[in-house]
């Protein structure tokens, strides 16, 4: 038996949950679970399994774009993909329309079966891209590997910038697995952002996984910038994940294998990157291994660094 899809809908006024019932009536794997806007109830209802999240914008109480925006601030449900639908004609706000995790608008002045059919579309979809790193929703190795091997048949020029964290095994010792993950979760949202803001649409951000993620660039211009601008925000950023004393130590003190303290700088970043003319004389297995060479390299260097040469 196929396994339930827990379809979360956020619907004050209810007209939106029985077009959808009546819409998956025939749709046996499909779980509609109703819930207010009221952060509260909105806590207690993403407690479960969420497969996506359909938000009523007319039937809300509380604003779209903070409801979004918080349903994006919150860690576990960050691969939880958003379904907006309105009466408006898709004249959603550019504020909504550009967040994250809305991934689709869809009319409520439809018929059941059409609406079905559609959300069907979306389900598939979904289906397809499952393959993401559970923590960060990012893509994960399968995607990753097919994206350089696409771009290693194209003949324009890319980038590939490997980034990792130094010291980030200890820290996730000392502090503990939540706090570790919501490092990772700083990176996994700072990346994409970075890409944004100086890269282009076609460039890729993955996850490969624990503290290792991937960037594909397509203009070779760009890369010191973003490689800047990723140590720039991290650098910035970390403190706000370590006590005062930590900080003011610039260390944290952890027991080695051989039970002696040890202390260990505060968290940095290394980015290594590749390029096109190596990677394409290089079987994509073996570039993995490359880039694990370059890495110990970076971390020679005591603090963050970006590496894009090796010559």
């Amino acid at each position: 038996m196929d396994k339930k899809k827990n379809v979360v809908v956020i619907d004050d006024l209810g007209d939106l949950l029985h077009l959808l019932t009546l819409s998956f009536i025939d749709n046996a794997t499909v779980q509609l679970i109703q819930t207010s806007s009221d952060i509260e109830d909105v806590n207690k209802t993403l407690g479960l399994e969420n497969y996506f999240i359909i938000v009523n914008e007319e039937g809300l109480k509380n604003d779209i774009t903070q409801l979004v925006k918080y349903l994006h601030a919150r860690n576990k449900f960050t691969v939880a993909p958003i379904i907006v639908a309105t009466g408006k004609r898709y004249e959603l706000s550019d504020d909504v329309q550009k967040l994250v995790p809305v991934i689709s608008v869809i009319p409520k002045d439809i018929e059941p079966a059409r609406l079905g059919h559609h959300l069907g579309n979306i389900i598939d979809s979904i289906e397809s891209n499952r393959n993401l790193n559970a923590l960060s929703g990012l893509p994960g190795n399968n995607v990753i590997g097919q994206k350089i091997r696409d771009c290693k048949a194209d003949e324009k020029d890319f980038a590939v910038m490997y980034i990792d964290l130094d010291n980030f095994k200890e820290y996730n010792e000392y502090y503990g697995f939540y706090k570790g993950d919501q490092v990772l979760l700083f990176l996994a949202r700072m990346l994409p952002t970075v890409m944004r803001e100086c890269g282009a649409e076609t460039d890729f951000v993955g996850h490969v996984g624990g503290d290792d993620f991937i960037m594909i660039l397509q203009h070779l211009n760009v890369v010191k910038e973003i490689g800047n601008r990723i140590i720039a925000h991290f650098d910035a950023g970390i403190s706000n994940f370590y006590e005062a004393k930590d900080l003011e130590n610039g260390y944290i003190e952890t027991r080695n294998r051989a039970g002696q303290l040890e202390r260990i700088n505060i968290m940095s970043i290394s980015i290594i990157v590749m390029y096109s003319d190596e990677i394409r004389s290089t079987p994509v297995n073996e570039v993995y291994k490359r880039m694990m060479l370059y890495k110990k390299r970076a971390k020679m260097v005591r603090g963050s660094v970006l590496l894009k040469d090796f010559n």
